[in-house]
């Protein structure tokens, strides 16, 4: 059987973020001109190629260019696509799905969205299944029934039963993730993916843990419910190697965080000095300390995201963030210090937010003085521990793309043009260009800083994902 991964088209040029295994990335619209690999997709492809007998391909829509009539003519001839859905494009998902669905196909929803609304994804579309939980034994189980005809059997997915949605026995997660092959990359398109805040000339993701072992009230990173767990060192390092033989001098470590398990990123550092190659990572600022943040330095590190989220502590503390700002201000220092290039990600209108506390979150964004800045409406995500307060019903998805909504007492407008005035504040200061061209160098700074500003203006200038 013939099975596709499909990775739907971008909309109204926006390229979305959407991963099936991260469930925090449920639909991320791109704000700087970044177009990163779905490589959640090209993790399960490598599981289903390794567990079935099954002909398996990736159509990432958005890194060819494709719109939903090539879509629709690319999908035709599969027995099974797999359908990457998100939460702010869950109307045009449900739509081109049906198109594909009527072309024979038989079709499953993957992503964090249908997997907690599988009741309504599968009964107001023609999907016929939708993936629950992690998505790769679910995935696997799913291959087999429809070859065999057992669907009743395939744990973890959910199914139509005289146009009812029923779902099967969960399935358990992987707990050895060391167990799982590598991505298999070579299924994605050639020379398509790009990123202006790299510093090598080929990027690379790799997704080395998975969960998370807080619980900020704002994050659906554990929405699949499943406990924080890691690659050990060596495993993670045997997968770099192999794409630095493919041409790749710069990785991204996707994880939720990659810095939770000391031992773990100490023993990467040590397998990846002397290899020449650039990597960057997203982080927790109390999960690091100035050695670590040394011997990730000395190993090829140039770059580390991290989630700030407020200036305010009493904003942090009803997010339940776990940290505070002396951490947070200590943590910066310390990369900024050793030249170490900080993003800072903050979460404005979060329930309690004040224009008070947005003010508090400008200056301590100031400084903090990071080398990048994204400032983004909280967004109650399905999976999130909060998500259950705003009820289900009634929902305008497309709001939930963390620019269109004010989801506390303060206005809409008011919250949009309070994000505006974050970015002018921090991109404008005096002293912050001269600081980047310090650091990056002047070819370096105009292609990032201009092209960044340039494209996250276009974002929140507009409305929403059209």
């Amino acid at each position: 059987m013939k099975v596709l991964f499909l990775n739907p088209p971008a909309i109204g040029g926006k390229s979305i973020a959407i991963d099936p295994i991260l469930s925090r990335c449920s639909g991320v619209p791109a704000k700087a001109p970044y177009l990163w690999p779905p490589i959640g997709l090209a993790y399960l492809a490598a599981y289903a190629q390794k567990q079935t007998r099954a002909e398996i391909s990736i159509l990432d829509a958005q890194a060819e260019g494709v719109d939903e009539q090539e879509t629709v003519k690319k999908s035709s001839g599969y027995g099974l696509v797999f359908f990457n859905a998100s939460t702010p494009t869950i109307e045009r998902d449900v739509a081109l799905c049906n198109k594909i669905a009527s072309k024979g196909p038989k079709t499953a929803f993957l992503g964090a969205h249908t997997s907690h609304f599988w009741q309504s994804a599968l009964e107001n579309s023609l999907a016929d299944f939708a993936v629950l939980g992690e998505p790769e034994r679910p995935v696997v189980n799913l291959i087999k029934a429809v070859e065999s005809g057992k669907i009743r059997e395939a744990k973890g997915i959910a199914w139509k039963k005289k146009g009812k949605a029923v779902k099967n026995t969960k399935a358990k997660p992987v707990e050895d993730l060391d167990l799982l092959p590598f991505a298999a990359r070579d299924l994605l398109p050639e020379g398509k993916y790009y990123d202006i805040l790299i510093k090598g000339k080929k990027l690379g993701f790799v997704i080395s843990s998975r969960g998370c072992p807080f619980r900020c009230r704002f994050c659906s990173a554990n929405a699949s419910g499943s406990k924080y767990r890691a690659r050990n060192a060596k495993n993670v390092l045997a997968e770099i190697k192999g794409m630095q033989e493919s041409g790749v001098d710069d990785v991204t470590f996707y994880d939720d965080s990659f810095t939770i398990d000391r031992k773990r990123v100490l023993g990467i550092c040590k397998g990846l000095k002397g290899k020449e190659i650039n990597w960057r990572c997203l982080s927790r600022a109390d999960t690091v300390d100035r050695k670590m943040l040394e011997e990730m330095k000395r190993a090829g590190c140039y770059q580390v995201m991290f989630g700030v989220e407020s200036g305010s502590q009493e904003m942090l503390d009803k997010m339940n963030k776990g940290t505070d700002l002396g951490k947070i201000r200590e943590t910066f220092k310390n990369c900024n210090e050793l030249g170490i290039e900080t993003a800072a990600f903050f979460v404005l209108g979060f329930p309690g937010e004040t224009t008070k506390s947005i003010e508090k979150t400008i200056s301590f964004a100031k400084e903090l003085d990071a080398d990048f800045a994204s400032f983004n409406a909280f967004t109650p995500f399905p999976g999130s521990d909060i998500f259950e307060e705003f009820g289900h019903s009634g929902k305008n998805w497309q709001d939930y793309d963390f620019t269109s909504k004010s989801f506390c007492d303060i206005p809409t407008g008011e919250l949009q043009a309070g994000i505006r005035k974050a970015y002018r504040a921090f991109y404008f200061r005096p002293g912050y260009l001269a600081g980047r061209l310090k650091k990056a160098g002047i070819e370096r700074t105009v292609r990032q800083n201009l092209l960044f500003w340039a494209k996250r203006k276009g974002v929140l200038w507009e409305k929403g994902i059209k």
